[in-house]
């Protein structure tokens, strides 16, 4: 007669190592995918960070130059002509477009200027006068680098197509037809100036800004 082993009460059998793989497996994965999750999160933050840093940022540096550029063209002028800053009788003023004259009293030395906002390309061009108006030069677009950019555009900084507004003394708003040119107390400006749309979402800059300068009671 064969003998049975003896079965002990209460003894457990080990696991066999099919168990043991399978639970080590499930936890390589686990750890994997975590490890997996961070580097993707560090990767697209850079991914985020350079394209901020070669693509947005230079358009909207250069959004913001060109706007102080504007800026100091329109207010303070430059080696051809003194901006409005330095204006002695308004000659035009309207929501697109500022003339005034400027220089010493006698008329021969007296010239004008003239800032249009183009609703067609969206640029903004300068002209000069020296018969008070009468005629004007051909027209200079400003910055002077922005011919043939079309990546560029600038318009109202609140509303379309206001680049202009005028206020009078005790600042009171000047109304166009209503008021007398020679009550302009005050010329501000506001602009926007952007690449493309000027979607932040498409890596493209846009720049609010608004100046102004006062316009003294010479008339």
């Amino acid at each position: 007669m064969v003998q049975q082993p003896p079965i002990i009460l209460g003894h457990k059998l080990p696991m066999t190592n099919s168990f043991k793989n399978k639970g080590a497996t499930l936890i390589e994965l686990i750890i994997l995918i975590s490890v997996l999750a961070i580097i993707g999160s560090v990767v697209a933050g850079l991914i985020i960070f350079f394209a901020q840093l070669f693509i947005y940022s230079p358009r909207q540096l250069t959004a913001q130059k060109i706007a102080q550029e504007l800026s100091s063209a329109m207010l303070e002028g430059n080696q051809d002509i003194r901006g409005a800053r330095y204006s002695r009788v308004i000659l035009d003023a309207n929501s697109t477009q500022l003339s005034y004259t400027y220089g010493y009293p006698t008329q021969t030395e007296q010239l004008s200027a003239r800032f249009r906002w183009n609703a067609t390309d969206s640029h903004i061009y300068c002209s000069t006068s020296a018969d008070g108006g009468a005629s004007w030069s051909a027209e200079t677009i400003i910055p002077y680098y922005l011919n043939d950019n079309s990546n560029i555009s600038i318009d109202g900084k609140d509303t379309s197509g206001i680049i202009f507004t005028y206020k009078k003394a005790g600042d009171i708003d000047w109304v166009s037809g209503a008021d007398d040119l020679s009550t302009i107390r005050r010329v501000i400006i506001s602009i926007n100036v952007r690449t493309g749309a000027g979607n932040f979402a498409s890596f493209q800059g846009s720049s609010n800004s608004t100046f102004s300068c006062e316009i003294k009671g010479f008339q």
